[in-house]
């Protein structure tokens, strides 16, 4: 059922009320139009809007002079198909430039990003991690 366009106020809500009430009617044959003790509950009320929005700014964060490993906030044992003693790396404190070689963690607040022994995470200028397989010489 499609609802009046307008402001939503008292006689929207009625004339919604009296197209439930039809729509009732014509598929049951009856309604309870004008009894109180049977009132219209409404269960759900989808809207959709329609208009422009602006893009967000993406914001460059500070980088290093150059490629380093940033210092790690802490080690624990984390299991890469064995146990081993890794770095752990908080997320937020990462530049641009930054390498997290694995065995490591990045933690932040919604997610947690494993760097499996012989990868290498390279921080972007938009705090992206990009993790390749480290290259060997």
């Amino acid at each position: 059922m499609t609802c009046p366009n307008g402001p939503v106020d008292r006689r929207w809500a009625d004339a919604v009320t009296a197209a439930f009430h039809d729509a009732h009617r014509a598929l049951y044959g009856y309604d309870f139009r004008g009894k109180p003790d049977q009132q219209v509950e409404w269960v759900n009320l989808r809207v959709t809007g329609i208009g422009p929005i602006p893009r967000p700014e993406i914001r460059e964060i500070a980088s290093t002079d150059s490629d380093s490993e940033p210092t790690p906030v802490g080690r624990r044992p984390v299991y890469f198909e064995d146990w081993t003693n890794a770095a752990i790396h908080d997320r937020s404190k990462l530049l641009a430039g930054h390498l997290v070689r694995g065995p490591a963690v990045v933690e932040e607040f919604g997610s947690t990003v494993p760097v499996h022994p012989g990868f290498v995470a390279s921080v972007d200028r938009f705090a992206n991690l990009i993790i390749e397989r480290e290259e060997r010489a």
